[in-house]
């Protein structure tokens, strides 16, 4: 008996590469999809790890201010806090204060153990800033850092007479606010406490 082995036709193989085809296509824009996810994801937790490391830094900075004003013709001033939106050359608000707690072991380097802050917005950047020395000479620039990015709005409030105001009166509010408004993720908003009885620094 004659035996007869019949081939795929050209149609039959056409439509098998067609369904291979979607298949791989399919197959691609899965997988495509589940990196692009994942990177989604990372991308956001790096953001909000910035963001959280910057609001540490502002908290171990609001915990350890102290009273301790500005240098001017030999004497300090009695303000210890500045904050508006003109100093700093910013964008919005800006504040600064002295510190503590600016580690020195053994006081090898020459200067103090507490440190001029500064925080301001520009270009859309949140920037910290610090002093080598306290009572830093006129033409020396601060250290600057930029701790957050895309940041639209930076605003302060001073806790005292039992709410929150936008404006400093007298020298001793209770607690700081922050403000910030972010370009993807809106606003977010943190509450610091000062130490209730201020260091004196006048020295």
């Amino acid at each position: 008996m004659k035996s007869h082995h019949r081939g795929f036709t050209l149609l039959e193989m056409m439509l098998a590469l067609v369904i291979f085809s979607l298949l791989s296509i399919a197959g691609w824009q899965l997988l495509n999809a589940v990196s692009t996810a994942r990177d989604t994801v990372s991308q956001h937790e790096r953001r909000i790890s910035g963001i959280d490391l910057a609001f540490v830094l502002m908290k171990q900075d609001f915990r350890q201010m102290i009273d301790r004003g500005v240098r001017v013709d030999g004497g300090v001033s009695q303000q210890s806090i500045f904050s508006s939106d003109t100093m700093l050359d910013t964008d919005d608000q800006a504040i600064s204060f002295v510190r503590s707690g600016w580690r020195n072991p053994g006081q090898r380097l020459p200067r103090s153990q507490q440190q001029r802050v500064y925080y301001r917005l520009k270009n859309n950047q949140l920037e910290r800033w610090y002093d080598l020395v306290l009572d830093t000479p006129s033409g020396i620039e601060p250290v600057k850092r930029t701790l957050i990015d895309d940041v639209n709005e930076l605003k302060f409030y001073f806790f005292y007479n039992n709410n929150w105001h936008p404006q400093l009166s007298g020298n001793y509010p209770e607690g700081i606010r922050v403000e910030i408004i972010l370009e993807d993720l809106g606003m977010i908003q943190r509450d610091f406490e000062i130490p209730k009885n201020w260091e004196n620094a006048s020295a």
